[in-house]
């Protein structure tokens, strides 16, 4: 598989884990406003508690085997991406993979604020290992994080 048609892949699964988060945030309540395709936010949503707007930025982790880690994107060729660039107010990590606590929640501020204050391992990835991503450790830092689990049922039609 070719760098073009991971990226073709990739995007698909973001999108399809864009949606996924979409409608959770409308059974927390909250009314959809659309979505967002550029660095700025992925989704907006009206806030009914708040009254007021709210923006997330969206990652949905496809790995088939859990690492454990919550992998941050913060620069992609050296330049700053991910949650270094994101003008969203949530930052929202979907895992696709995992049948419980698979969606982890943070304001960007406290996760750029989490990320300042320790020393996480940082590591290349992403297409051609051309971003730097930041690892946290999910069991140790759970608690700065809003933790759910979102049940997907595979819908199949047994009809002959």
């Amino acid at each position: 598989m070719n760098f073009k048609s991971n990226f073709q892949k990739d995007l698909k699964e973001g999108n399809n884990g864009e949606k996924i988060i979409v409608m959770y945030l409308i059974c927390q309540g909250m009314d959809y406003k659309g979505l967002n395709n550029d660095y700025k936010y992925d989704i907006k949503m009206f806030s009914k508690k708040h009254k007021q707007d709210i923006t997330f930025e969206v990652k949905t982790d496809v790995y088939p085997e859990d690492t454990g880690n919550l992998a941050v994107e913060i620069r992609y060729k050296g330049k700053p991406s991910g949650v270094s660039h994101t003008e969203a107010d949530w930052f929202v990590y979907w895992y696709r993979n995992i049948s419980y606590q698979n969606v982890w929640m943070i304001k960007v501020d406290e996760l750029k604020s989490l990320i300042k204050k320790n020393k996480f391992k940082i590591v290349k990835g992403g297409d051609n290992n051309n971003s730097q991503l930041v690892l946290i450790p999910r069991d140790k830092y759970k608690k700065f994080f809003r933790i759910d689990t979102i049940k997907i049922k595979q819908y199949e039609d047994d009809r002959e």
